[in-house]
Order: C-alpha cells, then sequence, then structure tokens
C-alpha cells in the first residue's frame, strides 16, 4: 500500500512540476531576448561558390512588453539592415512581427532544441532557423562571415556597379544600352 501511495506523490509532484514548465512557457513565449544568428544558403552561383548569408536578430523586450527585432544581414563585405526588423508581441511560442514596411511575419520558437525558425527560406526552400549568440558559438559565427566576405571578394564574383562610359561600351559592343 504505501509503494502506491508513493509511486502517486510521485506522479502529482511530477504533473505538478511539468505543469508549471508549460504554463511558465506559454506565458513567457521563449526567449525572445538577446542575440541569435543563422546562415541563409542561397545556392551555388555560376562559378562554383556556395553563396549564404549571414543572418544575426537581436530580440529587445520593452518595458510595454513588445519586442524590437534589429535584423542584420553580411551580404558579401557589407552588413545591412534586414527585412525583418520591426516591432513585435509574443503570442505564445511565436512572436508576430510588425515590420517596418508594414506587413506581419511570424518567428517561431522551439523550445525543444532551443532555435527560432526565421520567414527566410533557404535555397532547398527550408526555413532559415537561428541559434542563440553565446560564447561558445561566436568563433563559428565569425568564421562564417569571414567566408562570405572572402567568397564576395573573388574577381569573379564581383559586381561592378559603375555604369561603362560612352567609349568602353563602343569598345566592348555594348553600346545599345546607350540607345
Amino acid at each position: 500500500m504505501k509503494k502506491y501511495i508513493a509511486a502517486a506523490l510521485i506522479l502529482i509532484v511530477l504533473i505538478a512540476a511539468g505543469g508549471a514548465f508549460a504554463f511558465f512557457h506559454f506565458f513567457n513565449g521563449g526567449s525572445w531576448q538577446g542575440t541569435w544568428w543563422g546562415v541563409q544558403d542561397a545556392g551555388v552561383n555560376w562559378t562554383g561558390d556556395n553563396m549564404q548569408n549571414l543572418e544575426t536578430v537581436t530580440f529587445t523586450r520593452n518595458d510595454d512588453g513588445t519586442i524590437t527585432v534589429d535584423h542584420k544581414v553580411q551580404v558579401g563585405s557589407r552588413e545591412i539592415e534586414g527585412s525583418l526588423s520591426g516591432e513585435g508581441k509574443v503570442d505564445g511560442g511565436r512572436l508576430q512581427v510588425t515590420l517596418k514596411n508594414g506587413k506581419t511575419e511570424s518567428f517561431s520558437y522551439n523550445a525543444v532544441d532551443k532555435t527560432i525558425a526565421t520567414p527566410l527560406t533557404n535555397a532547398d526552400d527550408t526555413p532559415v532557423t537561428l541559434k542563440e549568440l553565446t560564447g561558445d558559438n561566436n568563433d563559428e559565427m565569425e568564421r562564417i562571415r569571414s567566408q562570405i566576405v572572402q567568397i564576395s571578394q573573388k574577381p569573379e564574383n564581383k559586381i561592378d556597379k559603375t555604369p561603362p562610359t560612352f567609349q568602353q561600351a563602343l569598345e566592348d559592343g555594348t553600346f545599345a544600352s546607350f540607345m
């Protein structure tokens, strides 16, 4: 009889602890603070290089309960503001973000593997996932940033945005662009 009472007490404690854990995570909505990072795989370019974008997202919890989302993208040798920057509200395990252009996007937090799925997609249409930036993975992130910069600086990957002069267009046969 004592075995059953002890087993019942243990079961009650486990249920209460699991319920408290679920209750906390439901109202907390995940870890929407700090800097998170991930890599968007954009596929292979014409020179055979695996093109990637380093995505960093900083979540800042405000006094009014909203979350400021600051999205940065390493594109080549430049870091630019990403399209996912805006203000968000926690909705369970999701963060509903109103972007600067007025559209709404959703981030979802996976409490099991502690990652965040973004609305961004890789070349194979899988979502770009973010992991929390820590001292342990900062070197990995910086190594990826360095690879992206190195690939972008290869002469065959450079994009010349300077329009040709009329004389250059005559010499290389692209003068039709001036007509």
